[in-house]
């Protein structure tokens, strides 16, 4: 006669156990968890709006630099408008606040807090 050798219940539940504790530390590193910083933790959807938050001000100040330098007394625009920008750039992705523009200087600047260095 043949021995068959089976896993018992026990010893599958004991693998399952195993596999959903390391999946549980595993994955939110490939899945995108949080991430800790200094001022908490964020998510990557925050830190995807924080990217193009600095990709949009990126490229107003360019609009602004080739703006200036096609203009025949080489001001800036009085406006952000006047680039023809699409409303979705010249505002903040991550609280809304339309970005600040000092037509004086050709500064554009976001409003919203913990961007101020962008």
């Amino acid at each position: 006669m043949r021995l068959q050798r089976a896993f018992s219940l026990v010893e599958i539940l004991v693998v399952l156990v195993v596999l959903a504790v390391i999946a549980a530390f595993v994955m939110p590193r490939y899945l995108g968890g949080v991430r800790k910083r200094a001022d908490g933790y964020r998510g990557p959807v925050a830190e995807a709006r924080d990217t193009v938050c600095r990709s949009n001000l990126n490229q107003l100040r360019a609009s602004l630099q080739a703006a200036a330098a096609g203009d025949p007394d080489g001001k800036p625009p009085s406006d952000l408008t006047e680039l023809g920008m699409p409303s979705e750039v010249r505002v903040c992705p991550t609280g809304g606040e339309p970005y600040r523009y000092a037509a004086a200087s050709g500064r554009v600047q976001c409003q919203h807090p913990g961007h101020e260095g962008y």
